[in-house]
């Protein structure tokens, strides 16, 4: 598994680099192409990474480079797949922890770029990580289903909260609501958290997300008031910090609300 991690790690790179670029705007997985001019790329030029060191790295036909985000999610599916096969490469243990980053690095690349969490990827997701819940002998398929239907709940919720606030923030302001403090698509990931760690995990993760969230965006007002270009409303991908606090939990296996339960 150690030999094998690196070309999985840097295969599943270039996947999650295709459908970023793909599912937004096409809906459907397309051939690789230039973004700019849409010239099919050669099968050298599929990865990022690999690109970057050969004459590759621009498009033959009009010369755009490929953007940074090509070599980093690569590199970090690489880097991810080496490092967890060194935690745990039992094979049981090691593709569906692979299969559980790949599609949280993919839901998080299009959510920051688009703000966009896109059901065709989240639905399948949630269909898998609830049969996944047969393999984890702390998670019974009963169990994952209601923490899925909680998790639901709970940022359904919280979405109506912020549609209505953001109506009467229009209303009050005078201006026309293009951005909801949580989108449905939120919901969805919450859902699809809730199915992949069940209860309490769900409960740590979810908090964790408020709580990385909350951070960032105390941190990017600082920094906009300094360069003077701060408004109120500003949106941000929230998508990115649920999956941080998800994958903080499902990765140590074990939470500090489980342990102050004693469970």
């Amino acid at each position: 598994m150690i030999y094998l991690a690196p070309l999985l790690g840097l295969s599943l790179g270039i996947l999650v680099n295709l459908l970023a670029d793909s599912l937004p705007l096409a809906r459907t997985l397309q051939r690789p192409h230039c973004a700019a001019c849409t010239a099919p790329r050669s099968i050298v030029a599929w990865s990022g990474l690999l690109a970057a060191f050969t004459p590759r790295r621009a498009c033959a036909y009009c010369g755009t480079k490929r953007r940074l985000r090509a070599i980093l999610v690569e590199a970090v599916s690489l880097i991810g797949a080496v490092i967890l096969a060194q935690v745990n490469p039992e094979p049981n243990v090691y593709f569906p922890t692979m299969l559980v980053g790949f599609i949280f690095l993919l839901i998080m690349v299009i959510d920051i770029e688009h703000r966009l969490i896109l059901h065709r990827v989240t639905l399948p997701a949630g269909i898998l990580f609830f049969l996944l819940a047969g393999f984890n002998p702390d998670l019974t398929y009963a169990r994952s289903l209601i923490v899925g239907a909680l998790g639901f709940v709970f940022f359904f919720l919280l979405y109506l909260m912020g549609d209505l606030f953001g109506k009467w923030m229009a209303q009050r302001k005078g201006y026309d609501q293009s951005e909801v403090a949580f989108g449905f698509g939120d919901v969805t990931l919450a859902t699809v958290i809730g199915l992949l760690l069940g209860f309490p995990a769900v409960i740590e993760a979810l908090f964790r997300g408020i709580i990385y969230a909350g951070i960032f965006s105390i941190g990017y007002i600082i920094y906009l008031k300094l360069r003077q270009r701060y408004s109120s409303f500003i949106p941000f991908p929230y998508g990115p910090f649920l999956i941080l606090g998800a994958q903080w939990v499902y990765f140590q296996g074990w939470t500090s609300l489980e342990r102050l339960l004693g469970m």
